[in-house]
């Protein structure tokens, strides 16, 4: 049996399974534009429909970006409020002002790590730190500004990593990405760029650096400017927002996405019915095929036969299609709606109407454990510069806003939170939490009644549309 070669470049299969599984996420949330782009992959083509009919009504789709925005609104609501540091701390917090050394803070350098984690179920930030030399001392090399630094890895850059499992849990052996360098000959003003291969690993207790790039020939080749580091392990550490393994995840917005995919091709499909339904088609009886081939139609052009019983007339569309078109995609909007703030609210088990449901939500909604993720991320991270740095005891503590989940409900008619409930999205307690708030339902209803009311009607009425 001839086993397959694995070489530098190649990605190992659980990136190549994670991205795969990410990738209608990915596909939706880069826009219309790129939809429409991808053509057949994410629209299909109907049978007996011409290549020309298809590209017409590929082109007057229009996508509803639920995942976008699904993205957009959780990572607002984390970052209404800047990470930062918990202290003064600096040195360490001169570094975060410039965290990857390309004029990023450490707010806005988290926030592209967590939007990148949303969309992708993980991400990754790495710190890395120049090699410095022997008779290079701290205070010169701070000056030569060889500190130490941020990376954000995002998994499209990852082609693989080795692990052991050690008495401390699993310790990361080897590492590789694709990253991207200025070309070694480029001209004095062009921006020219070549990929090259990062190799970290662990050997004997120190990590080496390997770089890769492609010959003439083009294969992957070793060149310098790698070598051993002063680090004792590999720094890289991962944020997860569905984790399903040591380095592997879901993407948490699947369910959201496939909804998504759905009402893309719905969408095109009701603009593709408006259109057939706007331009009646006309039949000819009695006309000879010369007659019907000379036709045309403008105002105050007369159109004639000899034949007495010729006649012009129209097939109109009924349009019970399309309403019912129009209300399923009402409908799914709603749905990713609702599927969108499942992972804001938490279902906060057995509280009353007086229970502090919404302050347990921000402890328990999967958004708030996200943050949390995020932040024990950043504190691994910069406790590594901290290191690397020489800065001793410095705190790494990180503030991480997670105060997000009393708003949440806020912008929808009390009507939808009761689809909200039906759907099980959120519980009894905070669906008559909402009520109150709103002057609704008083504090002493019954959580039961209200469940049985709520499921009987919320979900058998269509939404009302302001016409």
């Amino acid at each position: 049996m001839k086993h397959e070669q694995h070489t530098v470049e190649k990605q190992s299969g659980e990136v190549t399974a994670m991205l795969q599984a990410a990738s209608p996420v990915v596909d939706i949330a880069k826009g219309g534009d790129h939809m429409r782009g991808l053509g057949k992959q994410r629209l299909p083509q109907f049978p007996l429909e011409s290549d020309d009919d298809y590209k017409a009504r590929c082109k007057s789709s229009w996508l509803f970006d639920g995942v976008g925005k699904a993205i957009d609104d959780m990572t607002g609501k984390v970052f209404e409020k800047p990470v930062a540091l918990m202290e003064g701390n600096g040195k360490l917090s001169d570094w975060a002002s410039d965290i990857d050394k390309e004029g990023r803070d450490l707010s806005n350098f988290a926030r592209d790590v967590f939007e990148s984690a949303i969309k992708m179920g993980l991400s990754f930030i790495m710190v890395d730190a120049p090699v410095r030399p022997d008779l290079v001392t701290v205070a010169q090399a701070e000056t030569q500004g060889l500190r130490p630094s941020m990376a954000h890895v995002a998994l499209v850059d990852v082609l693989g990593w080795k692990w052991v499992s050690t008495n401390n849990g699993p310790t990361l052996m080897q590492f590789r990405i694709m990253e991207s360098v200025a070309k070694p000959d480029r001209s004095e003003f062009s921006d020219e760029k070549i990929p090259q291969i990062r190799v970290l690993d662990l050997v004997e207790g120190r990590v080496n650096v390997r770089l890769f790039q492609q010959n003439g020939k083009q294969e992957w080749v070793e060149v310098e400017g790698g070598g051993t580091t002063e680090q004792t392990e590999i720094m890289v550490t991962p944020i997860y927002t569905a984790r399903t393994g040591f380095f592997t995840a879901r993407p948490p917005l699947a369910r959201l996405a496939e909804i998504n995919m759905a009402h893309w091709r719905s969408q095109s499909d009701q603009s593709n019915i408006m259109h057939h339904a706007r331009a009646p088609i006309k039949y000819f009886h009695g006309y000879a095929a010369e007659d019907i081939a000379a036709f045309k139609e403008s105002p105050g052009y007369a159109f004639f036969s000899t034949n007495e019983a010729a006649k012009v007339g129209v097939v109109e569309h009924g349009g019970e299609a399309i309403g019912a078109g129009r209300q399923e995609l009402k409908d799914m909007e709603f749905q990713m709606q609702a599927a969108g703030l499942q992972l804001v609210i938490s279902k906060t088990g057995n509280n009353t109407a007086t229970g502090d449901a919404i302050d347990e939500g921000k402890q328990n909604s999967l958004l708030s454990m996200w943050a949390d993720n995020l932040k024990d991320a950043l504190e691994i991270a910069l406790g590594w510069m901290v290191d690397l740095g020489g800065l001793g005891s410095t705190s790494t503590e990180v503030f991480v806003n997670k105060d997000f989940t009393a708003t949440a409900l806020s912008h929808l008619t009390f009507e939808q939170v009761g689809k909200m409930f039906a759907l099980g999205a959120i519980d009894a307690g905070l669906y008559i939490k909402e009520g109150v708030r709103r002057g609704i339902l008083s504090e002493d209803v019954d959580p039961e009644q209200v469940k049985e009311d709520v499921l009987a009607d919320a979900m058998g009425q269509p939404d009302v549309v302001d016409e």
